[in-house]
């Protein structure tokens, strides 16, 4: 009878480990579908999906957030440092739905700086990374028209804001749904939202992607610090893709 018993049990557990192993609950996640953008920033400036090479001005190779030598860029704003990676077709979402992830190091905010942009200082806007609003203490995707006249998500200031922690590595995400723009820091979702003007959508200027330099009419907002993992979606990742790509 033990001996039944016994072997009743061991069917059991073995028929019970198949069926865990059969009912995978892990999310599937897949990082690189819709990705448009992709800059590692890995001893190179190459943005892999094009194949575009940046054009450096005084930027430098620096440890990224895991202490690895060489595999995050570092901007000083006093050199005007910057990398243009020309008209990216990929960067311009005249649809409005994309989410644009990077990592960022912030090392002060005496001066308004921006991580990236797409936009002309005389004109031709798409948008800019930056944080020129409400003390310079947060990040907001601030964003217009080809003109500048009008903004295509909220109004100034913007209310989709990623608090600066300066000195310390930040996962940022900007996530817009077609008719609102959201952003995530280190995987957490933040309160406000920057809802889509009504007949206003982003243009697809021939104005060059810019890391490490943006901001608003006739402005330059060098950038301090440094920048990593920079990647655009012409998609929306959902929540388990976005912690995902903070956990990398």
């Amino acid at each position: 009878m033990k001996k039944i018993t016994y072997s009743l049990a061991l069917i059991f557990l073995i028929a019970r480990c198949g069926t865990d192993q059969f009912i995978d609950m892990t999310p599937v996640v897949n990082l690189t579908n819709g990705l448009v953008v992709n800059i590692m920033f890995d001893s190179t400036l190459v943005e892999t999906v094009s194949g575009v090479v940046g054009s450096n001005n005084k930027a430098e190779f620096c440890p990224n957030r895991k202490g690895l030598a060489n595999a995050a860029i570092h901007f000083n704003r006093v050199d005007s440092a910057q990398i243009n990676f020309g008209d990216l077709d990929g960067a311009s979402f005249t649809n409005g739905i994309f989410t644009a992830s990077c990592w960022v190091l912030l090392e002060d905010t005496t001066l308004p700086c921006a991580v990236y942009s797409k936009r002309s200082a005389l004109g031709g806007f798409e948008y800019s990374l930056d944080n020129h609003f409400r003390n310079k203490q947060f990040f907001n995707f601030d964003n217009w028209i080809e003109n500048g006249t009008f903004t295509v998500y909220g109004i100034d200031p913007l209310n989709a804001s990623a608090p600066i922690n300066l000195n310390n590595w930040q996962h940022l995400v900007y996530v817009a749904y077609g008719t609102n723009l959201k952003v995530y820091v280190n995987g957490v979702l933040q309160t406000g939202t920057d809802l889509k003007n009504s007949g206003q959508s982003f243009s697809n200027t021939e104005k060059p992607f810019v890391v490490g330099n943006g901001g608003g009419y006739g402005r330059n907002y060098y950038f301090q610090g440094a920048i990593d993992d920079l990647k655009m979606y012409n998609r929306v990742l959902n929540v388990d893709e976005i912690k995902a790509l903070y956990a990398q």
